[in-house]
């Protein structure tokens, strides 16, 4: 069985392009604002870093399973369509119900009035509201979302300008144990979401293909 499995690897090797090679390639053609890329393609994610300031050179730091829109990817996606943005999205700042991690980004703290609007005057934004002073049945509490926002990155998703019904809440948090999808989210392990935190700073994308 051994050799079987062996084999099959090498002939895989062989008829197959090195995918790394690939991926370096596509990452030469991004901007040079560029300096380091979260890459989401066919369930893996994986952080690549631009190592020598000009964007010829990119060096994989890890890849690992991740999670995403149970609906897949989509280039057009709307507010409960369960898909992920496909696309380019800066990451913009870090944020959790537990302490900061020592993160790269500035890191913002939930608080028991933190609310991810999805009402149609401050859609799409973090606002504070004191519980039970507005209606807010369309946003998420953050403070409810003990495992998944632990650890939380906020993308430029729909951001400038904001489009109401466009997606709201699409970050990358810790995936939830036992599920497999998101309605529009990218999710991995608390592991290797305390890496992203840590080790992505100024300059950094989530590029999802």
């Amino acid at each position: 069985m051994r050799l079987i499995l062996a084999i099959i690897c090498l002939v895989s090797m062989a008829f197959c392009p090195d995918r790394d090679t690939e991926r370096q390639k596509e990452l030469k053609t991004l901007p040079k604002e560029v300096k380091q890329v979260i890459l989401v393609q066919n369930h893996r994610l994986s952080l690549w870093n631009r190592t020598d300031g000009k964007g010829g050179v990119w060096e994989k730091a890890f890849e690992v399973e991740c999670q995403y829109g149970k609906n897949g990817l989509k280039a057009d996606r709307h507010e409960g369509d369960g898909t992920t943005p496909i696309g380019l999205f800066k990451v913009l700042y870090s944020f959790g119900n537990a302490p900061d991690p020592g993160s790269a980004l500035p890191y913002k703290p939930i608080t028991r009035t933190s609310y991810w609007s999805g009402e149609k005057e401050d859609y799409n934004t973090w606002v504070e509201v004191e519980p039970g002073t507005r209606d807010m049945s369309h946003s998420e509490h953050l403070s409810r979302y003990k495992v998944c926002y632990k650890y939380s990155m906020v993308i430029d998703f729909n951001t400038n300008p904001v489009v109401y019904g466009k997606g709201s809440a699409i970050f990358i948090h810790v995936q939830y144990p036992g599920d497999e999808t998101t309605i529009g989210c990218v999710t991995v392990s608390e592991e290797y979401m305390l890496r992203l935190i840590k080790e992505c700073g100024e300059g950094t994308y989530l590029w999802v293909k």
